[in-house]
């Protein structure tokens, strides 16, 4: 995340299309052209760490283009399917029928206005499906940025396999794990109380109960948080059926108390 190249769904366009075109496919070329309206760099390119789902849907054209096979197949094939994630599910069109009848409601709940409007925004450009249910509305905006839809059981399974090292050889996990500081955009090697925020090949890393591994994906109406307590071998896995507005996000603060209830249990030695 520092590229600097400009992030394709804080854009004017893609808040249009979430309201007018919910059900709308959406190629990664079409994607990566949001963030380019005109063709060129007419919106701000910034320095040092800055988060753009553009990186990921170039770097899912690039997986498939070195591969010469789809990036959803991709997925399926070094993924979904080795690690036996049942309750995930990826396309690169609409998610079948019986796959969005297992979903729960989603809701959008966030006024704030997107990175792209101006500093003294009085109205986002999201405003008109505030409070909508988005469960039926295409997932393949996020792509490789996040498309993916699983329970928590499978993403647990999916990160004890990538921290245990089952998922790519040693040479790529240690360049997965690399961080940058969120803080300076330079690279880390831990985060500490003065630099409290890492983040590598689409891991976070932050001071939370010690310095921990962790992520919150968020898309238009869900959030799915796992924090891993590595010196415990706890994961948690939160998701929930919203995103709130902006400094309502009690999320984290969850993870940490259930935290506190599984240690004794997982160690009940230690409590003694």
């Amino acid at each position: 995340m520092s590229s600097g190249i400009p992030n394709y769904s804080e854009t004017q366009e893609m808040s249009r299309i979430w309201s007018m075109e919910p059900s709308r496919t959406l190629t990664a070329e079409e994607l990566v052209g949001l963030a380019y309206p005109t063709g060129s760099h007419d919106l701000p390119v910034t320095t040092g760490y800055h988060y753009s789902n553009t990186n990921y849907q170039l770097a899912g054209m690039i997986a498939a283009r070195a591969a010469g096979e789809s990036y959803r197949d991709l997925v399926h094939g070094m993924i979904i399917a080795p690690l036996g994630l049942d309750s995930t599910f990826f396309e690169s069109g609409p998610l079948p029928p019986e796959v969005i009848a297992r979903l729960a409601h989603g809701y959008f709940e966030n006024p704030v206005c997107t990175d792209y409007q101006p500093k003294d925004c009085k109205a986002s450009w999201n405003l008109p499906f505030l409070g909508r249910d988005i469960r039926t509305s295409s997932t393949s905006w996020a792509g490789a940025a996040g498309g993916a839809i699983a329970d928590a059981r499978d993403v647990d399974r999916w990160m004890r396999a990538v921290f245990a090292g089952r998922v790519v050889p040693p040479k790529q996990q240690a360049e997965w794990l690399a961080m940058i500081s969120q803080k300076t955009g330079r690279p880390i090697t831990e985060v500490s109380a003065a630099d409290p925020g890492g983040f590598s090949l689409g891991l976070g890393r932050a001071m939370v109960a010690g310095p921990n591994w962790f992520y919150e994906g968020v898309t238009l109406g869900y959030r799915t948080l796992y924090v891993w307590y590595a010196a415990e071998n706890i994961m948690v896995t939160l998701q929930t059926n919203s995103q709130p507005p902006d400094g309502e996000d009690r999320i984290g603060e969850l993870a940490g108390q259930l935290q506190a209830i599984v240690k004794p249990l997982a160690h009940p030695a230690k409590a003694r």
